[in-house]
């Protein structure tokens, strides 16, 4: 480990990183999209079987958070990673707050366009409610587990601690933050328990499959950042604020 970059000797602040805001952009566009699109239902026949489920708009694009946040932690360490979900958590509330405004402006009474977008952007609260919950309990479990499995293995095992990371924090999200969204709109034995098992399922088959991806992406930007942070003495508080506390 002498030759990695410890988290105390790290100016993360200061330093030119290069590449952590692009990923902290596609990791928020991923959960504005799934935000916008979490009430959308449509079922879903599962292949090779006489089942069909109810599914979310936000299925299919959820995974791409834990993909980005494996990378983060793995690179730019633990307090990177929760930067990163702290600034998603103050965009998705301005962005719901805004939608929220939007539909109680007048309309010129010409087509049923109000009364389209009530629809939708009504039920963004509740979502983003069940989306923050999600996040800050699931993902950041992600991202301890990761963290801590790297000084474990002294950086070893990778592919290991990501999906091990991801078969933890998928089923912790899956819970909470579909329980959340629907809990009382939808029954919990014949539909969100359904869904949430084959959403559990297939997030982690997801991570699995994209493992090789992940561990190159890694290996890409600590050579290309010059950096491989261990956490050394840092607190895992998610709601503690600075790169280096």
């Amino acid at each position: 480990m002498s030759e990695k970059k410890l988290l105390n000797e790290i100016s993360s602040d200061g330093q030119n990183l290069k590449y952590f805001y692009i990923l902290t952009a596609i990791y928020i566009a991923g959960m504005i999209t799934s935000l916008t699109v979490a009430a959308r239902l449509f079922p879903f026949h599962i292949p090779m079987t006489n089942f069909t489920i109810l599914l979310t708009g936000g299925t299919w694009t959820i995974p791409l958070s834990f993909f980005i946040q494996d990378i983060t932690t793995e690179v730019y360490g633990y307090s990177k990673s929760r930067q990163l979900v702290q600034m998603s958590v103050i965009i998705l509330i301005f962005y719901v707050l805004y939608m929220k405004c939007i539909t109680y402006l007048p309309t010129p009474g010409v087509s049923n366009i109000d009364a389209s977008y009530n629809t939708v952007f009504n039920s963004l609260p509740r979502h983003l409610f069940a989306l923050l919950a999600a996040i800050f309990i699931g993902n950041l479990v992600n991202d301890y587990i990761i963290s801590k499995l790297k000084n474990k293995f002294g950086g070893k095992y990778l592919p290991l601690r990501f999906i091990t990371a991801t078969a933890i924090g998928e089923a912790v999200l899956q819970l909470v933050g579909t329980s959340v969204a629907w809990f009382g709109n939808l029954s919990f034995t014949t539909q969100i328990l359904p869904f949430v098992i084959f959403s559990y399922l297939y997030k982690v088959a997801f991570e699995a499959i994209m493992t090789p991806v992940n561990v190159y992406v890694c290996k890409k930007l600590k050579k290309s950042e010059g950096i491989d942070v261990y956490d050394v003495n840092i607190n895992y508080n998610p709601f503690s604020f600075g790169s280096k506390k």
